[in-house]
Order: C-alpha cells, then sequence, then structure tokens
C-alpha cells in the first residue's frame, strides 16, 4: 500500500512540473476527476472542462469556430515571435493547462498561390489583404497573449477572401 501511495506522489508531482508535455498534462486532469474530485475546481479556475467553447481575455471575446465563426478568426505571431508577421488563423479549439494557461488550437489559411494577385499589396496603410479560403490541415498552438486581433472576412469568391485586421493599434 505504501508502495502505491509513492508512485501516485511520484506521478502526481511529474503532472504537476512545468516541463511536463502538454498531452500527459490533459491525461492528469482525467486523472484528477477520476481519483481526486476535491481538487478538480482548482485545477481549472475558468471552467470544470479543459476545452472551453468561448472566453473572455483582455475584454476580448474569443471562440471556437463552430460556436461562433467571427470570433474565431484572429491574426497571430506564430511562436510568440513579434518580430515575424502575424498570420491569419481559425480557432478550432480553445483549452487550458494545468497550470492554467489558456491555448487556443488554430488552423493557418493557405497562402496564395504565386499566380494569385493581391490587388491590395500596393496600399500598405490599408491593411486589408487576399488569402485563400481554404486552410492547412495542421493544428498548432497559440497562447491568447500571441493574438494581436480579430480580423474581418469577406468571401470575393469559392477560393478567395479578402480579410482586413480588426486592430485597436
Amino acid at each position: 500500500m505504501l508502495l502505491s501511495y509513492i508512485k501516485a506522489a511520484r506521478l502526481h508531482h511529474w503532472l504537476a512540473r512545468p516541463d511536463c508535455p502538454p498531452a500527459i498534462q490533459e491525461c492528469g486532469v482525467l486523472f484528477n476527476r477520476v481519483f481526486n474530485k476535491s481538487a478538480m475546481s482548482s485545477i481549472h479556475e475558468l471552467a470544470e472542462d479543459p476545452m472551453n467553447d468561448a472566453i473572455k481575455f483582455d475584454s476580448v471575446i474569443y471562440s471556437k469556430a463552430s460556436t461562433h465563426l467571427g470570433n474565431s478568426q484572429i491574426f497571430f505571431y506564430p511562436c510568440g515571435d513579434w518580430s515575424l508577421t502575424p498570420v491569419t488563423t481559425s480557432i478550432k479549439y480553445i483549452y487550458s493547462t494545468l497550470t492554467g494557461e489558456l491555448l487556443f488550437a488554430v488552423q493557418r489559411h493557405i497562402l496564395l498561390d504565386h499566380h494569385t494577385i493581391d490587388p491590395f499589396s500596393m496600399y500598405p496603410y490599408f491593411l486589408a489583404k487576399l488569402y485563400s479560403t481554404d486552410f492547412k490541415t495542421r493544428l498548432e498552438n497559440a497562447k491568447v497573449s500571441w493574438v494581436v486581433s480579430h480580423f474581418a472576412q469577406w468571401r470575393v469568391s469559392d477560393h478567395h477572401a479578402v480579410i482586413l485586421s480588426l486592430s485597436r493599434n
């Protein structure tokens, strides 16, 4: 019995470490739900469920595309690198880690092919740009702090949309 307690304590300690992989941390949420019902609400202050439909952060509402398309369209800096150009994405999932950090699982818009001319490229101070309406299949993580703004989208054809940043800055 003591050996089982020690193994459980080691597992609990490992799940609380900041270098624990996110997938294992999510398994820890399930582990806590099954074996430690009293601690469940303290793990996620925002919601009992680590997966959320919508959140409010810095007075801005973000949601999954399946919940509200407009609130799911965001510009963000890849890997939090502010020296890169922000990319357009759609939020597929919103979740929080065991440490309470909010993350989005997003899909990027596919870049235009080299044959398509962006009519807005000659207007550097007008923040509209032509994009493909298709998305990459791969999901990537984006921290809420990496988000620049929402964007508005106007489909001009089956394969193209004009995207305009809604940045407050």
